[in-house]
């Protein structure tokens, strides 16, 4: 027992012990020395922004980064205050070198070119290649470029250098022309009209790699490419946040998720081209791998030496390398140079004049490239303007003296490119200006003998092994460009510009002028993070049970109407939208008498939801079809015929209910089913069941919209680089349309086997009649069949579902109307199924549906375009303004509504809508106004009333203690947690 009792005593007095020696090693890390280094550098004259515990600076970098991207920019060549706004700002405070901080890990600073030449010659050994973060591993690896071995980096750069200088170098010319060639005959499509050159140049620069270093293509290659292009933007994402030490293996971000995936994927890749390789060598029989640089990483990794050989890690690590940075570099290079080129038509002019000079119209050769004087000239001060790389990091391994400077061991080096490149006491006060007879006389002479000024490739025995790579490769591209063609910045550059700052601040004046204010414009992303901050801020509230939702799922609207007044200004990225509130112009935009304010173009993943059909379509021409064509199927006899379908659909739900009597039912879910399987039987002569796949795909491409919905892209971007949610809605656009052609071709094939007289009469058939009609002018095409069906099985099911779900909530928590509306029901039908004679008669239930409809709207905005400058009540408004009309503003305001506006109060529909909303045609409008009111409501209203009625024959029910009220903007406005009642047979 004694020892026993020891051992109780002891065993949480070590674990105790092992906690504090824990504890006193992070404050260690995290407080004593960074506060030892700050003042062991201080004492030497180098300050620099305070230590943040934990976080360094990275926070505020991260803040100044997002300011120059909200202020508007110019056509400059200075950089250094755009991509590196800190060194830019900090060097003026505190220095040419100062000391800053990632993390708890000290940073040293450097913008003097003498320090730089000390730091990258490393002569003593002391500054070596720091340790990569970890996402940086993952696309270099262990490689050449990130390695911090010496006996390694020396093994695979005696390779490197093997595979790119020398004859080596002058065996890839022929590829390089050959794929420049590719490229200018793609270029002859383009001739007199504008060309994007950055993603040409991706191509070409993809195309080289592969061939002269891996003796394949773009083509083989294009997997590798890709991922390894994601890899690199979650990087950039990523490069300033700080992670917990060991907290990746309890925990991982998405970001991390990934690109673990990513880098996996790499592996494999760059696996099958190897084994590829090698399968080619073993069927010939030949000792060779092949000369390239693949060939000669093969031939290391099956080397009998074993100080000599790699290993298949290596090797991979090696492919990733030169497969991102034999691309990445030289894009870039010849991107700003063409760039520049285009600005400066007189120094294209003197290029031309060489090439033409050296080579007529002859491809490049070796001997002439070396002697492209002028375009050297070009390419220097391009990379001086716009170099690819804009520092170069170092750590030290032990203290050294660096200049007049003690430096203590384990600091990081961050020697600014940029920011060298762009000193004007090294280059003078045209430092800004593009002059490539700067380099006339040499680098040396440009710099004044200063070493390290100019190191777009790095310097001493790190500087790029690629260097001669991708200077011959530049040349080579620019030389055949130039012999073929003359170019011109595009008047689309300038746009872009106009587009992202000259026309807001002109639209915003315009409105001010009118009395219209709103927050300001900020640069590219508009108002969608403050309106993204608001919605996070409601969503870390304490909910209570409010009908007031307008502050929950439109905070900025509910804000900003009180800040700016009724109507204001504010901005979807560079798109500028008036939000209006006032029912009188909402009337004047829907009825859109004279065809000023159409429909506005729908987003991309919106598109995806609901294609180009009757809901999204612009075509006045198209729509009035479909239009005709959904009218027929959904109103009338086709609506007369739809209701034994509807009631059948309740029967079975309630069928289900049995078995939750006395119990709590969420009924949210419950009457997702019943609508889907209304709409599928209605609409399309199937089942739920049959149908569950595409409303499973409609679902989840409408998260992914809901997701997305205040992120704004850069225009185009999606061509090249698509995020993972684009990824996912292309996948589920494209099985979402393979399961509509299915089910249309099932049905066509039933009516060719006579198993049906016709298509049907329902929707589906309805559609596939026009699909096959003869007419052109009536007849519509496969597309528009499928965009047409996927617009109502989505719609048709989501308004309903929420209109139902909010009725029963407020029924629930009002049993006093659920009482009269339950009266109502069985004076109209008694115990039996509701009739179309009787649903038309439900005064009560439609005052209670209105009520519900107007306090929780499925839609809570409709957006429209202005085609042509207009005038809109008192307003003239300019063209292509958006207009977005605020459904729950209108629904909420208390001056059409009373003081009593947020209360469930049926009674103010008793004597129909025009008196509820004191005749303010544009107060209530839940299924829009005008021409293109939703084509489904009365089925919609039909449909709830059918199972209102049955619900209240059979059941009472009250809201269950469980419920967590949290309405929702989704697409419509759904409660998050779900609607719990407790249900009570009758």
């Amino acid at each position: 027992m004694t020892t026993l009792g020891g051992l109780i005593i002891i065993l949480p007095s070590f674990l105790c012990l092992l906690l504090a020696l824990a504890f006193i090693k992070i404050l260690h890390k995290l407080w004593w020395t960074p506060i030892r280094i700050k003042k062991l550098m201080a004492l030497q004259g180098i300050k620099g922004p305070s230590y943040r515990f934990f976080y360094g600076n990275t926070k505020e970098i991260s803040n100044m980064k997002k300011e120059v991207m909200a202020r508007p920019q110019i056509l400059s060549h200075d950089i250094l205050s755009v991509v590196q706004p800190h060194i830019h700002s900090w060097t003026k405070i505190y220095g040419k070198n100062y000391l800053q901080w990632h993390g708890s890990r000290a940073q040293l600073v450097i913008t003097e070119p003498e320090l730089c030449k000390e730091i990258l010659n490393n002569r003593g050994r002391a500054y070596t290649k720091r340790e990569p973060p970890h996402l940086v591993k993952k696309l270099l690896g262990d490689g050449l470029v990130a390695t911090t071995e010496a006996e390694k980096w020396a093994k695979l750069r005696k390779l490197a250098t093997h595979a790119f200088h020398g004859e080596s170098l002058k065996s890839m010319i022929p590829e390089m022309v050959a794929s420049a060639e590719t490229m200018l005959e793609r270029w002859t499509v383009y001739e007199g009209k504008e060309i994007e050159v950055f993603e040409e140049f991706r191509l070409f620069t993809s195309e080289v790699i592969s061939r002269t270093a891996f003796g394949s293509s773009y083509i083989e290659g294009q997997d590798i490419f890709e991922m390894l292009m994601k890899l690199g933007f979650l990087i950039f994402k990523n490069i300033l946040k700080v992670r917990v030490p060991g907290i990746s293996k309890f925990f991982k971000t998405s970001d991390e998720i990934e690109s673990d995936k990513l880098e996996k994927g790499i592996h494999a890749s760059i696996i099958e081209l190897v084994r590829k390789r090698e399968k080619k060598t073993m069927a010939v029989e030949k000792n060779s791998f092949g000369s390239d640089f693949l060939g000669l990483l093969l031939k290391a990794n099956h080397e009998a030496n074993e100080n000599q050989r790699i290993s298949v890690d290596e090797l991979i690590d090696e492919c990733k390398t030169f497969y991102f940075a034999g691309q990445e570099t030289t894009n870039t290079l010849l991107s700003w140079t063409v760039f520049l080129l285009a600005l400066h038509t007189d120094w294209q002019e003197e290029a031309r004049k060489e090439v033409l000079q050296l080579f007529g119209k002859q491809t490049p050769n070796l001997d002439g490239i070396g002697k492209l004087k002028t375009m050297s000239m070009i390419i220097n001060e391009a990379l001086r303007l716009y170099p690819p790389a804009v520092w170069v990091m170092r750590n030290v391994e032990r203290e050294v003296r660096l200049g007049k400077l003690i430096v203590p061991s384990n600091l990081e080096l961050v020697v600014s490119i940029v920011a060298l490149h762009h000193d004007p006491q090294i280059w003078g006060q045209d430092v800004k200006l593009f002059k490539p007879e700067r380099f006339s006389e040499g680098v040396a002479k440009a710099t004044n003998n200063h070493v390290g000024a100019f190191i777009p490739f790095g310097l001493g025995p790190r500087t790029c092994v690629g260097l001669n790579f991708a200077t011959t490769e530049a040349k080579i591209a620019l030389s055949m460009i130039l012999q073929q063609y003359a170019f011109t910045l595009s008047p689309a550059f300038i746009k872009i510009l106009h587009k992202l700052w000259w026309t807001p601040i002109r639209i915003q004046k315009l409105m001010a002028l009118q009395g219209i204010k709103g927050p300001s414009y900020r640069f590219i992303h508009g108002n969608t993070k403050e309106i993204s901050n608001m919605k996070k801020e409601v969503m870390d509230r304490p909910q209570i049970l409010s009908h007031d939702i307008l502050s929950v799922v439109q905070p900025h609207i509910h804000s900003w109407t009180k800040k700016y007044g009724k109507n204001y200004l504010q901005w979807h990225g560079s798109q500028a939208q008036l939000v209006i509130t006032e029912p009188e112009l909402c009337k004047q935009i829907l009825n859109n008498k004279g065809s000023a304010y159409p429909k506005r173009e729908p987003p991309n993943l919106v598109k995806k939801l609901v294609g180009d059909g009757l809901v999204a379509t612009t075509k006045a021409e198209k729509w009035a079809k479909l239009r005709k064509l959904a009218t027929h199927a959904f109103h009338g006899e086709g609506l007369k015929s739809m209701i034994p379908e509807m009631v059948a659909s309740a029967e079975t739900m309630l069928e289900r209910w049995t078995f939750y009597e006395g119990k709590e039912i969420e009924v949210y879910e419950e009457f997702r089913l019943f609508t889907s399987e209304v709409i599928s039987r209605t609409a399309f002569g199937s089942s739920y069941v049959e149908g569950q796949n595409i409303f499973e795909m409609l679902m989840k491409l409408g998260f992914l919209i809901a997701k997305n919905i205040l992120k704004v892209r850069v225009p185009g971007i999606s061509k090249f680089f698509k995020t993972s949610d684009e990824i996912e809605s292309d996948k589920l656009e494209k099985g979402i349309h393979a399961s509509i052609i299915e089910m249309a071709k099932k049905r066509e094939k039933k009516t060719m086997a006579g198993e049906m007289d016709s298509f049907g009469s329902d929707f589906l058939g309805l559609l596939l009649k026009a699909n096959h009609e003869a007419n052109e002018n009536q007849g519509i095409s496969v597309d528009e069949l499928t965009d047409e069906c996927k617009t109502f099985y989505f719609a048709g099911q989501e308004t309903t579902n929420t209109l139902l779900s909010w009725t029963v909530f407020l029924l629930a928590l009002h049993t006093d109307w659920q009482e009269e509306a339950r009266k109502e029901v069985l004076q109209l039908f008694g115990k039996q199924t509701p009739n179309l004679d009787g649903i038309g008669k439900l005064k009560t239930m439609s005052m209670i549906i209105n009520e519900a409809l107007r306090l929780y709207p499925p839609v809570v905005s409709v957006i429209r375009k202005v085609e042509r400058e207009v005038r809109l009540g008192k307003l003239i408004v300019p063209s292509n303004l958006e207009l977005i009309v605020s459904i729950v503003a209108l629904h909420h305001d208390p001056q059409i509504w009373g003081q009593d506006v947020q209360l469930f109060k049926p009674e103010r529909f008793s004597e129909g809508v025009a008196k509820a909303t004191n005749n303010h045609v544009g107060a209530f409008i839940p299924f829009g106004l005008g021409p293109r009111t939703c084509v489904g409501l009365n089925f919609g209203t039909t449909e709830a009333k059918i199972a209102l009625s049955m619900i209240l024959q059979r059941y009472a029910f009250t809201l269950s203690p469980g419920y967590v009220h949290l309405p929702l903007r989704y697409l419509t406005v759904r409660p998050q947690h779900g609607v719990q009642v407790m249900l009570q047979s009758l």
